[in-house]
């Protein structure tokens, strides 16, 4: 007798409710990270960003009323980014601050990695609402897909891509773009298969390797 397939996936917007599972998933499918090391209240508060904001994206996928998998982005990245800076930095800080202010070490990197470019881009925010600001291109950024290792290899993945980029290309993005590990190779994989082309190598703050991939829309 041949196996019962599996139930299909449904697709929704995220919602507040759904914040606690989607933490949980995120801290056990993609477990490296600053924002993954300052915890989950923070990793909460990030997340809400991405439901307020007029550029962001969040989409959960559901088998059987169970979180399967989820993905946030945005529609313009430096919208998204102006809007993190303007209304949520300060609930942001506080959470990362509770965060940092019981992880020493961690507090130690963020002063040496990150402080001054947080600062930076803060000016950059506020700047590029001035009037005569000259406009920046539009671009989308795919910024977290995660899928339960329970769910995989059935079709949940590349369900929440696609939804992203029809989401994408009907608010005129003409290319959205996305990160990886370098030693992930099945993500790599993953998005090579679904017509992401893969760019050259990029560094952040901490002076970690990520492989950029670009879709053009």
């Amino acid at each position: 007798m041949p196996p019962s397939p599996r139930p299909a996936a449904s697709l929704r917007v995220m919602e507040l409710r759904d914040i606690p599972a989607v933490v949980r998933l995120h801290a056990a499918d993609l477990p490296h990270g600053f924002f993954v090391e300052l915890g989950e209240r923070f990793l909460a508060r990030y997340y809400r960003t991405f439901l307020t904001s007029p550029a962001g994206v969040a989409l959960v996928a559901e088998v059987d009323g169970e979180l399967a998998g989820f993905l946030v982005g945005s529609t313009d990245a430096a919208t998204h980014h102006r809007h993190v800076i303007r209304l949520d930095r300060w609930q942001l800080a506080r959470a990362g601050a509770v965060s940092l202010l019981v992880r020493p070490k961690l507090t130690a990197r963020f002063v040496r990695t990150r402080i001054q470019r947080y600062a930076r881009g803060i000016r950059r925010a506020s700047d590029d609402g001035r009037p005569g600001t000259a406009q920046r291109k539009r671009q989308g950024m795919l910024s977290h897909i995660a899928v339960d290792e329970t769910k995989r290899r059935s079709g949940v993945g590349s369900k929440l891509v696609a939804t992203f980029v029809e989401v994408a290309r009907a608010h005129g993005v003409e290319h959205v773009q996305l990160q990886t590990a370098p030693d992930n190779g099945a993500a790599q994989d993953f998005y090579a298969n679904l017509g992401w082309k893969r760019q050259d190598a990029v560094h952040d703050g901490d002076d970690r390797a990520w492989v950029p991939f670009v879709l053009e829309l």
